[in-house]
């Protein structure tokens, strides 16, 4: 039984790694938060020339008809990156809500996504309960969550209610401008905004139990590959100690040489591959197309790529002392990515609950 990604999605990996690293660098993200520039629109273009964006869009929209898998080495990637582009909200959130719609529109948006000439600002939720949204007589009235990349965004897809009911909507934000507020974000380099609606025309994608199970879906999808771009910057936070651990020396010796910095590197690895372990499983999930095994994969490797993200983000910058809390140092973008991740599929109590759920029914189904 093979449990590791074949030689064609190796070879993805590799050139994924070998692209991000010479074009997305830390100096560049310095230039770009001063700037005030949050994507950099010349690296999006050779992501959408690379097809990376039309990986899991079928071939009928103009994608490569592939699948999560790509998807999950694609993550990793871009999550040891850090890369300035709005990746996350359009391919994994946006492109695979706008597949689970029936609506005439989500196709050509689809195909727009594919060749780079679409940015997508999509809301995931995991309580309707909690959304503000209200769609009556095909438009839309309140004001949503803060959205990543919204202000740059040319579509957003919301979660509404309707009639108490829920629903999905795509607002064409080209052909309907909206006003944004800027809201504060935990990460520098992902802006954030509030979008403002009033009695705004839509384009409702899903309704009713529709709606709700292609959000579910999509969620725990999300959440998979979440874990992903967890893991990579987790390996890259651990690489980025450990370098500096084998570089800065006191007393005469390398600081990796003393029992307590290699208990924290190997504390590192070993959350790490914890985290690894569930995330394969999510996305052996997701290719298998297995719903209740999906559900709980998405849990599972939620909480243990957060865990990984957050120790290993943490202990790089203790790991440099004084010098890690400064701007220069590279810390810093790792610590608040991490921050980023941790709460933006909802708060980890609404994971543990999951996964308590799904391993309880598991476990009524084995009996």
């Amino acid at each position: 039984m093979n449990f590791d990604f074949s030689d064609e999605q190796q070879m993805l990996r590799e050139q994924a790694r070998r692209f991000l690293s010479e074009t997305s660098t830390f100096h560049a993200l310095r230039e770009r938060i001063a700037q005030g520039s949050p994507i950099d629109h010349e690296l999006w273009r050779q992501v959408a020339e690379l097809g990376w964006l039309a990986v899991a869009i079928p071939e009928e929209q103009g994608g490569l008809g592939l699948g999560a898998l790509e998807l999950c080495v694609l993550a990793e990637e871009f999550g040891r990156s850090l890369a300035p582009v709005p990746f996350h909200g359009t391919v994994f959130l946006g492109a695979e809500l706008l597949k689970r719609s029936e609506a005439p529109e989500a196709a050509a948006w689809l195909g727009r996504i594919a060749s780079g000439e679409a940015i997508i600002a999509a809301q995931p939720t995991l309580n309707w309960d909690s959304v503000g949204l209200q769609l009556d007589d095909g438009a839309v009235t309140g004001s949503c969550e803060p959205l990543a990349y919204a202000a740059q965004a040319h579509a957003a897809i919301l979660p509404v209610l309707q009639a108490g009911q829920p629903a999905l909507v795509l607002i064409d934000l080209e052909q309907q401008p909206l006003p944004s507020r800027r809201a504060r974000s935990l990460d520098d380099v992902v802006p954030y905004a509030v979008l403002e609606l009033d009695r705004t025309p839509v384009v409702v994608l899903a309704e009713g139990e529709a709606a709700s199970t292609a959000m579910r879906q999509v969620v725990d999808q999300d959440a998979i590959l979440t874990a992903f771009e967890q893991i990579g910057g987790a390996d890259a936070a651990c690489q980025l100690a450990r370098d500096y651990a084998l570089e800065r020396h006191t007393f005469g010796r390398p600081i990796g040489s003393y029992q307590a910095v290699k208990h924290k590197l190997a504390d590192m690895a070993v959350k790490i591959e914890l985290a690894r372990s569930n995330a394969y499983f999510g996305a052996w999930a997701m290719y298998a197309g297995e719903d209740a095994d999906r559900s709980l994969a998405a849990a599972a490797s939620r909480l243990s790529a957060t865990n990984a993200f957050e120790y290993a983000a943490r202990e790089c910058l203790h790991l440099h002392g004084g010098i890690g809390y400064t701007w220069e140092a590279d810390c810093h973008f790792f610590y608040k990515r991490s921050r980023l991740l941790a709460v933006i599929l909802g708060q980890p109590g609404a994971w543990v609950d999951q996964l308590l759920a799904e391993t309880s029914l598991n476990q009524l189904q084995i009996r």
